[in-house]
């Protein structure tokens, strides 16, 4: 079993693929779009592996951590997620968001990614929540948010990024919103923060 790869990026092949020279053999290797829009060909790269074996193929997906691949690792054992699945919901959605979203039961962003349909978004939730603590996941994603509570959430998330700001931006500032404001109020509270 491979567990990691050390190597050259010799090419890029987007939108989620790379191929990693190491000793003369050219890995190709499946990895989150992010970490994918960060790396430079000709760069040394080492990369967390977990490898899928079916009876046709032999296939390679590579982490910036082991923390990421242990995500990967435990959505694939979510019935209904394959390895090109998981990966995807770690492409579009940052980890804290997920495990946000995983301990609100907020079904509404998992929904949003694309495969993953209500009843994967319901399995993911399910079988994902007794995972959190295994994967390091911090206690404060596990506080009692009531269904409504996780859907203004993530309706004030979206309206966030669609003015332009970045997940990582509005991480913060969401989680100091006053809770009993209306979603309008909401929405102004975080851009007087963020442009502070």
């Amino acid at each position: 079993m491979i567990g990691s790869l050390r190597g050259v990026v010799d090419q890029l092949t987007p939108p989620n693929s790379l191929i990693v020279d190491v000793g003369g053999v050219g890995y190709l290797v499946y990895v989150p779009t992010d970490l994918l829009s960060r790396i430079n060909v000709g760069e040394v790269l080492k990369l967390a592996v977990s490898m899928s074996v079916r009876e046709d193929a032999i296939t390679l997906y590579g982490f910036e951590t082991s923390q990421d691949k242990a995500w990967f690792e435990a959505l694939r054992m979510a019935q209904g997620v394959g390895p090109a699945l998981a990966l995807g919901i770690l492409s579009a959605v940052p980890r804290a968001d997920l495990a946000h979203a995983i301990a609100t039961n907020d079904q509404a962003m998992l929904k949003r990614v694309p495969g993953v349909g209500p009843k994967t978004a319901l399995r993911l939730i399910v079988e994902m929540q007794g995972r959190l603590a295994q994967l390091g996941v911090e206690e404060r994603f596990t506080g009692s948010k009531s269904p409504r509570d996780a859907d203004a959430t993530a309706d004030l998330r979206l309206a966030l990024l669609s003015l332009g700001y970045s997940h990582d931006q509005i991480r913060g500032v969401i989680e100091r919103v006053p809770s009993e404001l209306p979603l309008e109020d909401m929405v102004k509270f975080c851009l007087k923060e963020l442009s502070a």
